[in-house]
């Protein structure tokens, strides 16, 4: 099933319709998606799969909010619980599912909200606050944590500031409070870049970061110490102005490349990875087949890339060829008003 999160309340100036909460889709024997049901909840701006039928969405606003949905008879999911704290703008979540732990990015409050996600309830255990600035005035006059991310082996948790172009390293406790890394605290990116969404290589000490202001793609190596430098960059679009903003990216080790979209130039692209070094080379690139495409799911075992439309309110369906390349036709236009995030589970 593939879930796709749609923002419900909108800014008036935002030319878009809403959505209706969160739309689910059953895949078909053709390959085509249909649509299965809707759980109306407020702006799920991020889903994140758990276990035993759960599921995990934020609830973007003025309070931060952490929504855990449990699967219906139907096939559908119903808001099981609720957990609200001081941060506002929550736009992602890192799942550990060792620890039972939920971090929370909160964009617009610049902070990161650790939550216990146990089977009795959810408690929130720590807040983590941010201080500082970068030279985009209009998009960094203070901290914007946009996500977190456990390295592979989950012994460590790293959080994109796009505020202040730094990730944070923590070391997370068997409890999963979280403590900064001693070796190295944050990662420095160039300034005014933007890190927004950030992914590991499969089996290189190596990851990528998509930077949104900058529209960039990094390459993070770690040394023998574990250190991390920023190594290269590779730029995703040529366009410019200030709403051209690159957004999530993924690795595929099957067909051994990176992917990533952009707003504004409202394309996907994608990168060949050199299996030794890890550095990219430009591959491909095609319309999103709409507007603003703010997130994306490439399913390998289909063999598609769903692209989420938030400004045209839709999910492109495109099929993905056996070397990688996405097909320049959407297969497949599913509606979704404000469509911001797209998850199987």
């Amino acid at each position: 099933m593939i879930l796709v999160g749609e923002y419900t309340h909108l800014p008036d100036w935002l030319p878009t319709r809403p959505g209706s909460g969160i739309l689910a889709l059953e895949r078909g024997a053709d390959g085509s998606y249909q649509e299965r049901g809707v759980c109306g909840m407020k702006n799920p701006s991020y889903l994140v799969p758990g276990g035993g039928g759960s599921l995990y969405a934020v609830e973007e606003g003025s309070e931060g909010g952490l929504v855990r949905l449990q699967k219906t008879p139907d096939g559908t999911y119903a808001a099981a619980e609720t957990v609200r704290f001081p941060g506002s703008g929550s736009c992602h979540i890192c799942l550990n599912s060792r620890t039972d732990m939920a971090y929370v990015s909160n964009y617009d409050s610049g902070s990161l909200t650790a939550v216990r996600c146990a089977p009795g309830g959810m408690e929130v255990t720590q807040e983590l606050s941010y201080s500082g600035n970068g030279p985009d005035p209009n998009r960094q006059a203070g901290p914007h944590i946009h996500s977190s991310w456990l390295s592979p082996g989950g012994e460590e948790l790293f959080v994109a500031d796009l505020g202040t172009d730094r990730i944070y390293r923590y070391l997370p406790g068997q409890d999963g409070t979280l403590s900064p890394n001693p070796r190295q605290p944050s990662i420095s990116f160039p300034p005014g870049s933007g890190p927004r969404h950030m992914a590991f290589h499969h089996s290189l000490p190596a990851a990528y970061v998509t930077a949104e202001l900058s529209n960039q793609v990094f390459l993070l190596r770690f040394g023998p110490d574990n250190t991390a430098q920023v190594q290269d960059s590779w730029p995703t679009t040529q366009q410019k102005g200030s709403t051209v903003l690159t957004a999530h990216l993924q690795l595929s080790a099957r067909y051994g490349m990176l992917y990533t979209c952009v707003r504004g130039a409202d394309e996907l692209v994608w990168f060949f990875v050199d299996p030794d070094s890890g550095r990219l080379s430009p591959r491909g690139r095609c319309s999103s087949g709409g507007r603003f495409p703010r997130h994306f799911l490439l399913d390998e075992e289909s063999g598609s890339l769903l692209a989420a439309n938030q400004l045209s309110g839709d999910v492109c369906v495109f099929r993905v060829g056996p070397n990688g390349d996405v097909e320049p036709a959407p297969a497949q236009r599913i509606n979704a008003p404000s469509a911001a995030v797209v998850v199987k589970i």
